[in-house]
């Protein structure tokens, strides 16, 4: 049968921009409804807010699960499901929806009030479904002679996606909470609070935070982690944790049971009060609030214990929260779909990239192309079952678009110059788009400072996974966004030749890092022969060449330094002086006759055609010269704000494969340019070069991209 537009088996209706876990409980539903085949619609209570709609759900409408319908237009139904009905507050228009039967799932106390502005709706007749039996009891109190649900309406148990095995090891576990803002999901005083969520064993984090006086009372507040609803979905939420645990005020009967029975399945230890034992049996661990840091420290101290929780948890869940059990009470309401059953829905994306998954690399706008060159390599060593997308922050759109992949451009902050948290709210916008677009598998970020728009835009997005590509030996000053590591599913750390010279802010955290080796653009077969790379630039094949590399001029004087260079390597006779140029540079080097400019990218793949090369000694050069055998004199920019040049250049000299010269000592550079041009210091630079390990890491970091994106190997 072929439905109306109109027409839905299933319509939801909820304020779909509510915190807790209702959006978890109608993906869960809406899960089990479109894989039985239920065509469903969404209908957000109360219409117009501002806010933003659960992460959760905007993921089910992504994925086809459900048609969202605004107001004013005819809608039929067999069977409408409102959620959460004793939170509207005031009568909203529901004119032209009508269905069969009106079930309403009441999770908390509702006012005569409220429910009378639902029984003058007139959408079609009404029964009351209570999640629990505290809430029953409250409905049998009013006397209403409204039809009650024999069965209370539970949450559907099913897992979420386990942690993954490359994330970031933490030093102490993390302790989660979901609930919404409402007085009666937290304890009275913000003494009991502070007491249940002490500082110290566990990372506290808070899917929606207190109310706001309780909050501005609590002394314990300041470690934890609270997140806007909007900032994350439940569902990767309670996949980061490692317990939860819920201790509402004395008598509320209101539970986030969505997120406690999917904890509960997943294998996370949930902590509850006693008086929840009833509704979750041998599920959960009890105890009192002040006892709730220590019991769950015990649990995951003992893996017998924690193993037979497990077990006991997923039994409880298999007989209490079934999805067979919701499919057949649907049944009973709506009769049976009258489509079949449609496909799994992640086939959908799947289907949309041409048969393949999709890897969304996002390069930070840096100081020149590191962080582009760095992802483009690893994207380069993705096989056919990934396709590479890129959002670049900064303006590398054209080195993008000549390897072939597809390419968006995001203006970066120093580009639109605005205040940094007005350009991230910005930022996680359009990143979101973007990721919406072309929703991704994994989202790879390489850059300092990934911002609270990054991370809340991929984990907000549900499905994907975050990667982030960490460089070592940064300045002293630590990246303020630092401590956002513990949000992604893995960090890469490419590997440094001079790695036991970092002492950066980095080198304390090699606990959450998985380290490849020094990540290259290009491998050694890629680089053009000496005759073919001379042939290319016109150079002549019986004279010796120098490559000067002086950087981006961000934030040193490199026309006066390339003018020294150039100065004193003209002194050579027949010494052909090439000079490479950013396509991104801060400045336009100008012109030095006699000499030739290199623009283009990768400039590596010229590298043969050079006897030695003067240059600064970033990430990328400093990695490519010595793998690919060019001795070089470094000329390190050692501005506090760059990484660690002047540690790298000095490694490399202490270690034979290159000259360290210093700004301050360039009187110095014409007698290295003599060794340079000399076969046997020259021979000797080499192969201190070939003595260091040429694997390229960006193969394993692109096996990497390639397992979290469910790719097998």
């Amino acid at each position: 049968m072929v439905h109306s537009n109109n027409k839905f088996d299933v319509v939801l209706l909820a304020d779909m921009t509510r915190g807790g876990d209702i959006g978890l409980r109608i993906r869960r539903e809406l899960q089990a409804l479109a894989g039985r085949g239920y065509r469903c619609a969404l209908r957000h209570l109360p219409p117009g807010s501002r806010q933003t709609v659960s992460p959760d759900i905007q993921r089910c409408v992504r994925e086809g699960l459900a048609m969202p319908v605004g107001a004013g237009g005819a809608i039929s139904a067999r069977l409408a499901i409102a959620y959460s009905p004793g939170v509207l507050s005031a009568p909203v228009d529901l004119g032209g929806l009508s269905a069969e039967r009106v079930i309403l799932v009441v999770d908390g106390p509702p006012s005569p009030k409220q429910m009378g502005y639902w029984f003058g709706f007139g959408v079609g007749p009404m029964s009351w479904a209570p999640t629990n039996r505290w809430v029953r009891a409250r409905l049998e109190e009013f006397g209403f002679p409204v039809p009650l649900a024999e069965e209370d309406w539970r949450a559907i148990a099913a897992p979420c996606r386990p942690r993954p095995d490359l994330a970031p090891a933490r030093l102490v576990p993390v302790l989660g909470r979901v609930s919404t803002n409402s007085a009666a999901q937290w304890p009275q005083t913000a003494e009991a609070l502070d007491a249940t969520y002490a500082a110290g064993a566990f990372d506290v984090w808070m899917h929606g935070g207190p109310p706001n006086d309780l909050r501005k009372e609590i002394g314990a507040a300041s470690s934890w982690t609270i997140l806007d609803p909007a900032e994350m979905s439940v569902e990767r939420f309670i996949e980061a944790i490692d317990v939860l645990a819920y201790f509402p005020g004395v008598k509320s009967p209101e539970l986030p049971e969505a997120a406690i029975v999917a904890a509960m399945v997943s294998g996370k230890p949930v902590i509850l009060p006693e008086r929840f034992r009833p509704h979750f049996g041998e599920g959960a661990i009890y105890a009192a609030p002040s006892e709730a840091l220590s019991v769950a420290a015990r649990i995951l101290a003992d893996a017998p214990a924690l193993a037979a929780l497990r077990d006991q948890a997923a039994e409880h869940c298999r007989w209490s929260n079934p999805q067979s059990a919701y499919l057949e009470r649907i049944e009973s309401l709506a009769g049976p779909p009258e489509r079949s059953a449609r496909a799994a829905p992640a086939a959908a994306a799947h289907d949309a990239a041409g048969g393949k998954s999709r890897a969304l690399f996002v390069p930070a706008s840096g100081i020149g192309l590191g962080h582009v060159a760095r992802l483009l390599a690893i994207a380069r060593r993705l096989d056919d079952a990934v396709e590479p997308v890129f959002a670049s922050l900064g303006q590398a759109g054209d080195v993008i678009d000549a390897f072939g992949y597809r390419s968006e451009y995001i203006p970066s902050r120093s580009d639109t110059r605005a205040p940094l948290s007005e350009w991230d709210a910005w930022f996680r916008h359009d990143l979101g788009e973007v990721i919406d677009r072309y929703e991704p598998a994994v989202v790879v970020f390489d850059g300092n400072n990934p911002t609270p728009g990054l991370v809340q835009a991929v984990l907000a997005h549900g499905a994907c996974r975050l990667v982030w590509v960490r460089r070592g030996m940064g300045p002293e000053t630590p990246s303020p966004f630092l401590d956002n590591a513990r949000f992604f599913d893995c960090v890469i750390e490419p590997g440094e030749y001079a790695a036991e010279r970092d002492t950066g802010p980095t080198s304390r955290l090699r606990h959450e890092v998985v380290q490849v080796p020094p990540i290259r653009l290009l491998d050694d077969a890629e680089l053009l022969s000496r005759e073919d790379a001379r042939r290319e630039m016109g150079l002549a094949p019986d004279r010796p060449a120098v490559l000067v590399q002086p950087g981006s001029g961000a934030n040193r004087d490199i026309v006066e330094l390339t003018d020294r260079l150039v100065s004193d390597l003209r002194r050579f006779d027949g010494l052909q002086i090439i000079i490479a140029e950013w396509s991104n540079g801060a400045i336009s080097l100008p012109h030095w006759p006699g000499t030739r400019r290199l623009r283009g990218f990768p400039i590596s793949r010229h590298f043969n055609a050079f006897d030695f090369s003067v240059a600064a000694a970033g990430y990328n050069t400093f990695h490519e010269v010595i793998a690919h055998g060019l001795p070089t004199i470094f000329v390190a920019n050692r501005h506090p704000s760059m990484d660690d040049q002047g540690a790298r250049a000095e490694f490399a000299q202490d270690r034979g494969a290159a000259f360290d010269l210093k700004e301050q000592e360039m009187h110095l550079f014409p007698t290295l340019c003599r060794a340079m041009l000399t076969p046997e210091a020259n021979a000797v630079l080499r192969e201190g070069c070939a003595a260091f390990d040429r694997a390229n890491g960006a193969a394993e970091a692109a096996a990497i991209v390639k397992r979290l994106a469910g790719v097998a190997p």
